[in-house]
């Protein structure tokens, strides 16, 4: 486990904190940033509904997985894995909403019912970010927390 204010994190690696969900209960999860996939430009301008919007973009998947470790079952629409994001060169990429932006093998935390204890759900989020990034972060924190962030 590790704590707030520690170095960046290695794919794979975890950091634990409890999280208010929607639904008003607080469990804790352990979460860990698994990967990014990077794409192509062709796959960016697939994503968006005016293809100029991805002009010199391509999509950035992060894949994070979330272990519910303590605390009350989570009953529906977890919203714990809407709080990673991807940053490139210091900067968030532009999130892609919807289907499109999932790819298959990441849980869809609208269908998650009663999340328990010991379960873990893999939960990716798509963003567009420069094609000619250098560096690719993954950071999650919820509103007003310290962030864990994740180097790739």
């Amino acid at each position: 486990m590790r704590s707030d204010g520690e170095l960046p994190l290695r794919p794979g690696q975890t950091g634990t904190r409890a999280f208010k969900e929607d639904t008003g209960v607080e469990p804790t999860y352990r979460i860990a940033a698994q990967k990014v996939d990077i794409g192509t430009a062709a796959e960016a301008k697939a994503l968006v509904s005016n293809p100029a919007d991805a002009e010199g973009k391509v999509p950035a998947v992060a894949y994070v997985k979330y272990t519910h470790v303590h605390g009350a079952t989570v009953k529906e629409y977890p919203r714990v894995g809407d709080y990673a994001e991807v940053y490139t060169d210091g900067r968030r990429g532009a999130k892609v909403i919807g289907t499109a932006g999932r790819p298959k093998g990441c849980a869809d935390s609208d269908e998650i019912k009663n999340w328990r204890n010991g379960q873990s759900y893999l939960l990716c989020n798509t963003f567009l970010i420069p094609a000619r990034a250098r560096s690719v972060k993954v950071m999650w924190t919820e509103i007003g927390g310290k962030p864990f962030v994740w180097t790739f």
